[in-house]
């Protein structure tokens, strides 16, 4: 069920690859690689499976799930400021930035503004000092990024409930203190204006989200490491072992705050069929996903869609619902949803949902 789901497997690649992907034009398939060995901090993970399980027995949070920028970890004392001279391009866009500009977190590039109309203020410029404008790490389409939510065709009033229990603590960060985004979201979110906040989510509700994430399973992968709070495909091979990366072999077009950017999500191989059980049956152990999402999951009233959302975002999210990080009214269903879910089960659902057409 829903929109174009499934994968089939083409058969083993060069060597000992081998994966499957969902496809681009409905179900295709296609090989797969690798994985990365480090997680936030750069310690090792070969043989690691499992985060292993908290004070009350619950998933712990996989450090791999934060990659974290190693250029926060050790940053340059007195770095030069950045270049404002040389102009930037991207492929496919007609536009040209500066790093400086690309860099501005009140003035962040637009690199395709005929794909929307006009941003809101908050949206283009934010809020000097305390409010950075919302493309800076969304995009200005919405698209969203490894590291951040995709906020593009989220319902309105779901993104302005969103933000208000940022604002006064009932939506808690996920993962380690040092994972950049989540902490500057939080902050963000409680600086906001109620007409910001009604602004942004008017603005996000009408953009619509691309397919830009596809999910393979393969055992192997291509060696990455955390780089710009995502990983990258750093050469080699490796084992995956039971997580889910979702990387990038374009970090110069990441950087650039490229919104037609695509990234590739690495799973265990069974996750899609494993999750499309889960998802669509519930499988004994939750409920069936549509039941509250709707029959596509592409959400239904103020319930957001799930289709085509990026794994690792819904993955930090079931995640964060486990841990009681999320205690509004509203996220109060999805108690019963995680109760029983570990963590294997979780990837395998939103590697399912990441590979469904938004």
């Amino acid at each position: 069920m829903g929109a174009g789901g499934g994968a089939r497997g083409r058969g083993a690649g060069a060597g000992n690859r081998g994966g499957r992907v969902a496809g681009r034009e409905g179900s295709q398939a296609r090989v797969g690689c690798n994985s990365a060995r480090h997680d936030c901090t750069g310690r090792n993970h070969a043989g690691r499976n499992h985060a292993g399980r908290d004070h009350a027995g619950r998933d712990a949070v996989p450090d791999w799930l934060f990659p974290i920028d190693p250029n926060s970890l050790h940053p340059v004392k007195n770095p030069p400021p950045p270049d404002d001279k040389e102009a930037l391009t991207l492929p496919h866009s007609k536009e040209s930035f500066t790093a400086a500009r690309i860099g501005d977190r009140f003035n962040p590039p637009d690199w395709h503004p005929e794909d929307h109309g006009p941003m809101p203020d908050i949206v283009a410029k934010g809020r000097k000092p305390d409010v950075m404008a919302c493309a800076f790490c969304h995009t200005p389409t919405g698209q969203g990024r490894p590291e951040n939510a995709p906020l593009a065709g989220l319902p309105e009033a779901y993104i302005a409930e969103q933000l208000r229990d940022w604002r006064s603590g009932a939506r808690k960060p996920v993962g380690p203190v040092e994972y950049g985004p989540n902490q500057t979201m939080a902050k963000i979110a409680k600086a906001m204006k109620d007409a910001e906040i009604d602004e942004s989510a008017k603005y996000f509700a009408q953009q619509k989200l691309r397919r830009h994430v596809w999910v393979i399973e393969s055992l192997r992968i291509p060696r990455a490491e955390p780089a710009a709070w995502v990983y990258e495909e750093v050469g080699g091979t490796e084992d995956l072992e039971g997580r889910l990366l979702e990387v990038t072999n374009a970090l110069d077009r990441h950087e650039r705050r490229d919104d037609r950017l695509e990234y590739t999500a690495y799973v265990p191989p069974g996750s899609l069929m494993r999750g499309k059980r889960f998802v669509t049956t519930g499988d004994e152990k939750t409920q069936k996903c549509a039941s509250c999402h709707g029959a596509q999951l592409k959400g239904q009233d103020n319930v957001p869609p799930l289709a085509g959302r990026s794994p690792t975002y819904l993955l930090r999210q079931l995640l964060a619902f486990k841990h009681g990080l999320r205690t509004s009214e509203a996220a109060k269903p999805m108690d019963a949803v995680v109760e029983k879910l570990e963590l294997p089960d979780m990837v395998a659902v939103v590697a399912y949902l990441g590979s469904l057409y938004p």
